[in-house]
């Protein structure tokens, strides 16, 4: 267990790091493949990845480009979560933990709205 003054976070086992990474890549592939929203997939992997824990550091940065992939199959850009909106981000995983994933999904879709209006802005 993992406790911080905000939150209450349970890793997996290090001894089950291996099996939960297979578990995810299965799961990951099925649900790319048959799933409609690759935002669900993606705040789904975001959130399993992030509980499996596999490396000292770089978690989350690896969470976000391994939810990048549905999106990419689905011809969105990656995930790029705005700065300013870091609080959100976390608060929505929070919940996500929880199980609700809708607040992630949202996260997701706000943030790539905002990436892609500041893009079309520069050109």
């Amino acid at each position: 267990m993992i406790r911080s003054s905000q939150y209450n976070l349970a890793f997996c086992p290090p001894e089950r790091v291996d099996q939960q990474l297979d578990y995810i890549c299965k799961m990951g592939r099925q649900y790319i493949a048959r799933w409609r929203n690759p935002f669900a997939t993606a705040a789904w992997l975001q959130i399993t990845f992030v509980r499996c824990h596999p490396f000292d550091d770089g978690n989350g940065r690896m969470s976000r480009l391994v939810s990048s992939i549905p999106l990419l199959r689905h011809r969105f850009p990656p995930l790029c979560l705005d700065p300013a909106g870091r609080q959100g981000y976390y608060d929505s995983m929070n919940i996500a933990w929880e199980g609700d994933f809708v607040p992630l999904m949202n996260c997701f879709v706000t943030s790539m709205t905002t990436s892609l209006e500041d893009v079309t802005r520069i050109v």
